[in-house]
């Protein structure tokens, strides 16, 4: 028979395996850069837990609802923060953000999903970049601020100047990243961020396209103008709207309006969310109202999760990059997430693929993480079944083959140290063929239209590519392709229109094409630069044995990494080369001088030019600067809205620098 007392043990039990399970999440979350669970299972059990505590009157010290953050156990320098950096109390329902700003006026934006970082500036020079860690302590990851994208590493402000904000590495760059690591794949663009940022060696952090967006000066007195005055210096921003509640701001115009408008927002940058935050614009008023020991009472998030939806899965497939990597695929019947049907997704490594328990016919929950990159969930029939174990034979679970699918090579288990990837042995699979060959044909790579991986597929099954030179070999198989399913003699003439245009390239894309392992668009381009883009002169230095480690962001790894590759194909190199003809572009000769001396802000979006990246190559090859904020040594900022009332525009103005569109830019280089 229970009584109080049997009771009270219970729910004092349940606390304790809650805090010990929500803490295990945590030091995965915040020291081994992995998510254990979704977002929204946590914060159920963090609800569950907090609701237990209130009932009780018990709170253990350890548990996460009085702490924040978790204990910093890397190997970085450990720093005390000038302020506690608090995480903030949340809601799921958008009438308690009504509620919140209790006729105020706010600010509404993005909750970006990354990790927090605090920047210290002294005399107009960065000298501290913080981790929130615990709240009070962090770790010391300046030496990887300093090769952020976007960080200013001098600004206009002399006494002492302190900005918050999130590291983030954008969808888009996550993608194209996961694709092109060697074997460690990360679930979320959260996990890549975070691991990147708490590297010893800021080589690599460099290399991962990482992004500082601010979200607030602690130190400020009106939340907006604090965060325009930081944009004005140089500063990324988080995309907010200011919420000024009315008789017509009721709930559903806020989801309507504000939240869609942020969410599309977020989706045109590319940048992961996790929700929205809302604060009061009168940081004075804020700070007044104090704080909680957890939570400051000037804000608060509104999370909104990636919706789940089930389905049955079918099979589990095992596919190959441009390495020896064989990636285990979920096939599953097909369902609408988000607008489009999705029946595949990636489970990205051995590791993921073991704590799934994957069973022909199970129940799996699939969702888009991000609106964009579909992914399991969890195995809802593995969860039901608990004596379920490693042991796959025993209840009939999806096996890691042994030998390669596409092969049949011989596989192995390879722990990479925090991941285990199922490789394949055979150094002639057609596989990594497929994967190269793909890789090879791409817009940044040789660009070569008609040569999809259906066609490269078909191509090796036939005989036809057996390396890359072998492209440039295919016209003895001209009339047979024209014959083949799905060709015909248009298609086919265009495919080798494309490959005959693909024979004049430059250096860095031909880097590029060769998927040397760790060397991506960037890299190419430096080691492009370094032999002024002359493939003669590229060719003596590889033979000579050369120090890549000496250029700028190369380090040992990357050096070990070009050797053994050039020792491995020089043969390959040699042949492909043959084929080809070099525009040398770093040759001085072919400079333009036109913009020399005149320096360009980008802002907004572009039309004619596929990204700022494309605009501002071109006009540093007229000899042109590209800057990323105005200033009074702002020649141009180029933006299609011209009447914008952006900072940038408005600073533009005051300044009285041209702003011109991409019409009057083109007009400009004639």
């Amino acid at each position: 028979m229970l009584n109080e007392e049997n009771i009270s043990i219970t729910k004092n039990n349940e606390i304790k395996l809650l805090v010990e399970k929500l803490n295990n999440y945590r030091n995965a979350y915040y020291n081994n850069n992995e998510s254990l669970v979704s977002d929204e299972e946590y914060d159920t059990l963090f609800d569950e837990l907090e609701q237990l505590e209130k009932e009780t009157g018990i709170i253990f010290s350890n548990s996460p609802t009085i702490t924040v953050g978790y204990e910093v156990k890397s190997d970085l320098k450990k720093v005390k923060h000038s302020h506690p950096m608090l995480s903030l109390n949340k809601t799921k329902n958008p009438s308690d953000l009504t509620k919140f700003a209790n006729g105020k006026e706010c600010l509404l934006s993005l909750k970006l999903d990354g990790l927090t970082i605090l920047l210290v500036y002294e005399n107009g020079k960065l000298i501290k970049a913080e981790t929130r860690g615990n709240g009070i302590v962090g770790e010391d990851v300046t030496h990887n601020a300093k090769v952020f994208e976007n960080i200013p590493l001098t600004i206009p402000i002399k006494e002492h100047y302190e900005i918050e904000g999130e590291a983030i590495i954008t969808n888009k760059d996550f993608m194209k990243m996961n694709y092109e690591l060697y074997e460690e794949k990360y679930k979320h663009p959260r996990n890549l961020a975070s691991g990147s940022v708490r590297q010893l060696n800021s080589n690599v952090a460099k290399q991962r396209h990482l992004k500082f967006i601010a979200w607030k000066v602690p130190n400020g007195t009106n939340y907006l103008e604090s965060l325009i005055d930081a944009k004005n210096m140089g500063f990324e921003i988080v995309p907010l709207l200011t919420y000024s509640p009315d008789s017509r701001d009721d709930v559903e115009n806020l989801e309507k309006g504000f939240i869609s408008r942020l969410q599309y927002r977020a989706a045109k940058l590319s940048y992961p969310i996790d929700g929205l935050v809302m604060t009061y614009n009168d940081m004075e008023y804020g700070k007044s109202l104090g704080v909680t020991d957890r939570y400051p009472n000037h804000s608060i998030a509104f999370k909104f999760y990636d919706e789940k939806y089930e389905t049955r899965l079918i099979d589990v497939e095992w596919s190959m990059g441009k390495t020896d990597v064989l990636t285990p695929v979920a096939i599953f019947e097909p369902i609408e997430i988000d607008g489009t049907t999705v029946e595949r997704a990636s489970i990205h490594n051995l590791s993921i693929f073991n704590e799934l328990q994957l069973k022909k016919g199970d129940t799996v929950s699939v969702y888009k993480a991000n609106a964009i990159i579909p992914q399991i969930d969890k195995n809802i029939t593995a969860e039901e079944f608990s004596d379920r174990n490693n042991d796959y034979i025993s209840w009939g679970g999806c096996v890691p083959p042994s030998k390669c699918p596409i092969c049949g090579g011989k596989t192995q288990v390879r722990d990479s140290g925090n991941t285990l990837n199922l490789v394949c042995t055979n150094p002639n699979c057609s596989g990594k063929l497929l994967g190269k060959l793909n890789h090879f044909v791409n817009r940044e790579a040789m660009n070569i239209d008609g040569l999809s991986e259906k066609t490269i597929e078909k191509f090796i099954d036939l005989g036809y590519l057996n390396t890359y030179s072998d492209i440039y070999k295919l016209d003895k198989y001209k009339s047979d392709i024209e014959n083949l399913e799905g060709f015909g003699k248009k298609s086919t003439n265009k495919l080798f229109d494309s490959i005959e245009k693909s024979k004049e390239t430059t250096l860095d894309k031909f880097v590029y094409s060769l998927s040397i392992p760790l060397i991506g668009r960037r890299a190419s381009k430096t080691i492009s630069e370094y032999v002024d883009g002359d493939y003669n002169k590229f060719l003596s230095v590889i033979k000579s044995n050369y120090n890549w480690s000496n250029l700028n962001d190369f380090g040992e790894i990357i050096n070990q990494s070009i050797k053994d590759y050039i020792r491995n194909n020089i043969d390959l190199i040699e042949e492909l080369a043959s084929y080809l003809t070099f525009t040398n572009v770093n040759n001085e000769s072919n400079k333009s001088d036109k913009l020399n001396g005149k320096t360009f802000v980008i802002t907004g979006s572009l039309n004619n030019f596929t990204n700022r990246d494309e605009l501002k190559e071109k006009i540093e090859s007229l000899g042109g600067k590209v800057s990323g904020s105005v200033s009074k040594k702002t020649d141009y900022l180029i933006n299609n809205d011209i009447e914008s009332t952006s900072g940038k525009n408005k600073k533009a103005k005051e300044l009285n620098i041209p702003i011109i569109n991409e019409e009057t830019f083109l007009e400009l280089i004639k």
